[in-house]
C-alpha cells in the first residue's frame, strides 16, 4: 500500500486499480525504492533483471496517461539506465484498437452526422492507434484524402483523475528520496498535465499545425499536413492523410529510396530552425510522429505539444554552441550555469575548480571545437 497518501474519495477506486497493477506486475520493490512503500512489505529479493519490461508493461495496463509519462521517461538518458528507456521506448508503438461503434456516437456528434454522409468514404477499421485516440481514413467530397483523429471516449476524467494521483505520489517520492528531489518529480508531473490538457483538445493541435507549417515554409523537404477545420473540433480532427516511412530502421528507409543521411541532415537543420530561428518547436518527435517521405522530405505528425524558446534563451544557445565550436570553456561555463541558475559563490566555486582541472584539449593541440564529446 502506498504510505501516507490522502486521496479524494472521486479517486479512490482509480487508486485501487493503481495498486492493483503495481501488484500484478510485482513492483513491490520498485515502489520501496522510489520511497512510496514501506520496506518491509516490499520484495525482499533484489530486483529482477526483468524489472524494466514490468514496469513497462505496468504503464500500458494503467492507459494513456502512465503511457505518456513512460514516453517522456523514454527520453531521459540523463535519469535512467539503458536498459529502462529502451523498454520504455516501446511505449511510443500501437495501443489497442477500439471498434468503430463504440465510438460511433462521439464521432457523429462531433461532425454533425454519420461519417459515411459527411465523406465520400470512411473506413471504419481504424488505421493506427495511440494512448488518446486512434486514427481513421477517409475521403473528402472533393476527392482529398484525410485521416480523422477520434479521441477516446471517456478519456478527459480518467487522465484527470490519474494527473490528480500523480502529483500527490510526486511529491511523496521527492519528500522520502533525496536522489529523486534532485530530479525535480513534481515539476515533471506538473509539465506532463500542461501537455496532456493541451492533447486532450485536438483544437491545440490544428493550431500548432497551422503554426509550424507557416514556420517551415521555406523548408520544402519538411511537411506538416494540412488541417480541415469545417469538419474538426476538440474532440475529432481530420488532417491530409500522410503515407511514409517511419525514420526506425535504415534498411527500410534504403528500400523505399529513401537516404537515411539526407534524412539526418534534414532533421539536424529542422530542429536549428524551430528552436533557434522561430523559437517553437515540435515538443514529442518521437519516431511514431515523423515519417519519412520520397524525395528525402518528413513529415511531423501529432503536433499536441509544441514547446516554446525565449530570444533570450535561443541567444544563450547560440552563444553555448558557438563557445564549444570555438573551444572556450569560460563561455560554456557561463552558458551551463545560467542554465542552472546559480550564480554568486557557487559561480566562482565553479570557476576554480575549473581552473584546476586538467589542460584543455585545444591547449594539448587538439582542432578547437573538439575538447569535448558527447553521447
Amino acid at each position: 500500500m502506498f504510505k501516507s497518501i490522502a486521496v479524494a474519495a472521486r479517486d479512490r477506486e482509480r487508486m485501487q486499480e493503481v495498486l492493483g497493477v503495481a501488484a500484478r506486475f510485482g513492483l513491490d520493490s520498485l515502489l520501496a525504492r522510489l520511497g512510496l512503500q514501506d520496506g518491509k512489505t516490499a520484495e525482499a529479493q533484489p530486483d529482477a533483471a526483468d524489472l524494466p519490461a514490468r514496469t513497462r508493461r505496468a504503464l500500458e495496463a494503467l492507459g494513456p496517461t502512465y503511457v505518456k509519462l513512460g514516453q517522456i521517461l523514454a527520453t531521459r538518458q540523463d535519469m535512467l539506465p539503458d536498459a529502462w528507456t529502451r523498454e520504455f521506448e516501446k511505449l511510443q508503438s500501437e495501443a489497442p484498437r477500439l471498434d468503430f461503434e463504440t465510438l460511433r456516437g462521439d464521432v457523429e456528434a462531433a461532425l454533425g452526422g454519420p461519417p459515411e454522409e459527411v465523406f465520400a468514404r470512411f473506413d471504419t477499421t481504424p488505421l493506427a492507434a495511440a494512448s488518446i485516440a486512434q486514427v481513421h481514413r477517409a475521403t473528402l467530397h472533393d476527392g482529398t484524402e484525410v485521416a480523422v483523429k477520434i479521441r477516446r471516449p471517456g478519456i478527459a476524467p480518467r487522465m484527470e483523475a490519474d494527473m490528480r494521483l500523480l502529483r500527490h505520489l510526486a511529491a511523496l517520492a521527492e519528500s522520502n528520496s533525496a536522489a529523486l528531489r534532485r530530479l525535480r518529480p513534481r515539476a515533471m508531473i506538473e509539465q506532463l498535465g500542461a501537455d496532456i490538457l493541451d492533447e486532450l483538445d485536438f483544437t491545440t493541435e490544428g493550431r500548432n499545425a497551422d503554426l509550424l507549417r507557416a514556420d517551415l515554409a521555406k523548408l520544402a523537404a519538411v511537411v506538416v499536413p494540412r488541417i480541415h477545420w469545417q469538419h474538426s473540433s476538440a474532440s475529432l480532427l481530420v488532417m491530409d492523410f500522410i503515407e511514409g516511412v517511419p525514420p526506425r530502421d535504415p534498411e527500410a528507409l534504403r528500400a523505399a529510396g529513401i537516404d537515411p543521411a539526407a534524412i539526418a541532415a534534414l532533421g539536424a537543420e529542422l530542429v536549428l530552425e524551430m528552436v533557434l530561428v522561430n523559437g517553437r518547436f515540435h515538443a514529442d518527435p518521437h519516431p511514431g510522429n515523423l515519417l519519412c517521405l520520397d524525395g528525402n522530405r518528413l513529415a511531423l505528425l501529432d503536433l499536441g505539444s509544441v514547446g516554446f524558446v525565449s530570444p533570450r534563451r535561443q541567444h544563450e544557445f547560440l552563444t553555448f554552441i558557438l563557445s564549444l565550436r570555438s573551444g572556450d570553456p569560460a563561455g560554456v561555463t557561463d552558458a551551463l550555469m545560467a542554465w542552472n541558475g546559480s550564480g554568486g559563490m557557487r559561480m566562482r566555486a565553479f570557476r576554480a575548480k575549473k581552473s584546476s582541472a586538467p589542460p584543455s584539449a585545444s591547449s594539448r593541440g587538439m582542432a578547437p571545437g573538439r575538447w569535448c564529446s558527447a553521447r
